[in-house]
């Protein structure tokens, strides 16, 4: 205990001095006619998404996701929204396989097998 009382001093030294203001705090304890209440300091909590423009291209991008392989498409046509957009999901991928699994199997046993592919017919259903 002794130990984390003096790690905890030392970062408390390491902290910068000087003025701190908390908009947050502010904004909450604001009155009816504040100038929190002004367009600007609405916005303070959120966060703003970047803005790129998208070439005239084709992109497509692999990423490694929990249940399998996720791929996204995008076609850009020089503006900041994408003229396409597509997302494959890894179970889509993951389904191809299902054929080969269940040749030569019992009905009840496709249920089975279906479950441990782990697949969500949601994502599928495109």
């Amino acid at each position: 205990m002794e130990e984390s009382i003096k790690i905890i001093q030392r970062a408390l030294e390491g902290i910068p001095g000087g003025p701190y203001e908390n908009l947050e705090n502010r904004r909450f304890h604001m009155t009816k006619n504040s100038k929190w209440n002004n367009f600007e300091y609405r916005f303070l909590t959120k966060k703003l998404s970047p803005n790129f423009e998208l070439l005239k291209q084709e992109l497509y991008v692999r990423v490694e996701s929990p249940k399998g392989e996720l791929g996204i498409y995008l076609t850009g046509d020089s503006s900041v929204f994408p003229w396409r957009w597509k997302i494959r999901p890894p179970g889509f991928i993951n389904l191809e396989i299902l054929p080969q699994l269940v040749k030569r199997m019992k009905l009840a046993d496709i249920m089975t097998i279906l479950g441990s592919i782990d697949i969500i017919m949601g994502e599928v259903d495109s």
